[in-house]
């Protein structure tokens, strides 16, 4: 590919011209970014320019400042959202992102940092959501659109996402006229991190009206009850399809409810010998289960974690009535796992610290105990344990001559040890499916549950108005709390990926034992 078809061209300097003597980046790589589109929503940090192209190459011009970004960056409008989509690196091992605003007012390239892991420098990741918990009105009600027509206000028609929260996705529909008497109920909410406004998404009670089912604000819905509006003999208890997902021998891997309707009602419609599930239906029944299979090892192809319903599953499905269950077979991925390190952290089978830790008790005691000897001691109850707490505790207006609490004591040698072990234990693996791409950011968010090994801690507890306090030996943990991760993953690899944590060391009344 050439310079120019790169987009960083930095063009050269005609014969007749003299060359200048600033040095000028260049550009050893330019290519789109692979990742899932809601990983690519960005914010501007403040910290950088936005430019035509990379701001240390020659020729590039200044599209909006780093404070106009800045501005950007604390809107209340969820127009001014960013997405990312291309990244380049430089020959100064540079990372530049080319984004572009929802509202496409502002396009152009910004410093990323020196790691193309994570975004860094002018740039941040951003959720334009927040996961918001469903009232029980909510949960259990039944609504309709308040003013069905045309406008696209939030208000009046459907969303495929809250509005401006996905970059180029739209309204499910345009005229929401037809649906003027139809109900709906509600099955997920969230609010906008801008301007912290309720989204909720709806699913017609009736699935011929599905074709509506979408992100609409809360404020555009009313609250309709359905009770006594049934004709005679008909029920006016509006259910969910029940679909279980089982593995091939039937076992049970997750359960989901899918729309609401009469319980005399199925979910699809029958055309001769075959039964049909509309279009609508078709995509949203594929997402739901595709989301719910997603990191259980099952998929409906077992090939891909984006798997499609064969036809006798759905069959299946659109010959069920609403208020009855549905089993649907999934099947195992080819999984493979993808090994983690801890960076700059030692490995130790546990329970407790390793024997690095040796730190002296002073002339009372007169030796030196490990936290292994220390932890069989004090659960053991023996001799030397005692003697060691008479040592720390020698009488109720008397100090201890032990270094417990000073530079390089008991208790600060325990801590230093501990910051630099994990329990191996405490590391996970990941896994999906064979030579499928897991990037840094991926890794960091799945990387939980690290922990150090217990180690010792001699707390003063009692007394009376911290007059009297003793000393008492207590064990604690360390949560280590991934940061980020050298570089991105492939499942199946036998190369592990290090990743970055940084130590969370708990309060003295957080002990374990």
């Amino acid at each position: 590919m050439s310079a120019a078809a790169l987009g960083f061209f930095a063009a050269g300097v005609s014969g007749g011209q003299n060359a200048s003597a600033k040095s000028y980046a260049k550009v050893t790589s330019n290519e789109a970014l692979s990742m899932n589109s809601f990983d690519r929503n960005v914010n501007f940090t403040g910290s950088s320019a936005l430019y035509t192209k990379a701001g240390t190459l020659k020729g590039a011009k200044k599209v909006a400042s780093a404070s106009i970004l800045s501005s950007l960056a604390n809107t209340n409008v969820s127009n001014n959202n960013v997405r990312a989509y291309r990244i380049a690196k430089t020959n100064r091992g540079s990372v530049y992102y080319k984004v572009v605003t929802f509202d496409g007012q502002y396009r152009g390239w910004i410093y990323g940092g020196k790691s193309t892991s994570d975004f860094g420098g002018g740039l941040t990741q951003y959720a334009t959501t927040k996961y918001a918990a469903m009232t029980t009105d909510q949960q259990n009600g039944t609504f309709k659109i308040t003013n069905p027509g045309t406008a696209n206000d939030g208000k009046t028609v459907t969303y495929q996402q809250p509005a401006w929260t996905q970059y180029k996705v739209g309204r499910q529909i345009t005229d929401s006229s037809s649906y003027a008497n139809k109900t709906f109920k509600i099955d997920q909410a969230v609010t906008r991190s801008r301007e912290g406004d309720q989204w909720v998404h709806i699913s017609a009670t009736d699935s011929a009206n599905s074709a509506a089912n979408g992100w609409i604000l809360y404020s555009g819905l009313t609250a309709v009850s359905t009770s006594g509006t049934g004709s005679a003999g008909s029920s006016s208890t509006l259910s969910p399809v029940k679909i279980v997902l089982a593995d091939p021998n039937g076992n049970q891997i997750k359960t989901i409810n899918y729309g609401n309707g009469a319980k005399d009602q199925t979910l699809g419609t029958q055309n001769g010998s075959t039964w049909n599930l509309s279009s609508n239906d078709m995509t949203q029944l594929t997402s739901q289960i595709n989301t719910a299979l997603t990191g259980t090892g099952y998929s409906l192809s077992g090939t891909s974690t984006n798997g499609t319903l064969t036809t006798d599953q759905i069959s299946a499905l659109a010959q069920t009535k609403y208020g009855s269950t549905v089993t649907i077979k999934a099947v195992a991925l080819g999984q493979s796992s993808l090994s983690l390190t801890a960076n700059g952290l030692t490995a130790v089978d546990g329970p407790t610290i390793n024997d690095s830790a040796n730190p002296g008790y002073g002339k009372d005691s007169n030796l030196n105990y490990t936290a292994s000897q220390l932890y069989k001691m004090q659960k053991d109850n023996t001799k030397d344990y005692q003697t060691l707490m008479n040592s720390m505790n020698p009488g109720w207006f008397q100090k201890t001559d032990n270094n417990v609490d000073g530079k390089d004591g008991i208790n600060e040698t325990y801590l230093k040890a501990a910051m630099s072990q994990y329990l191996t234990s405490s590391l996970p693996a990941l896994h999906g499916i064979s030579g499928d791409k897991i990037t840094a950011g991926s890794i960091v968010s799945q990387a939980n549950g690290v922990r150090s090994p217990l180690y010792p801690q001699f707390v003063k507890e009692g007394g009376f108005l911290g007059i009297g306090q003793q000393y008492v030996l207590r064990w604690y943990h360390i949560t280590f709390i991934p940061v980020s991760a050298a570089d991105d993953g492939v499942y199946g690899s036998s190369t592990p990926v290090s990743v970055n944590f940084s130590a969370s060391i708990p309060a003295s009344t957080k002990f374990d034992q």
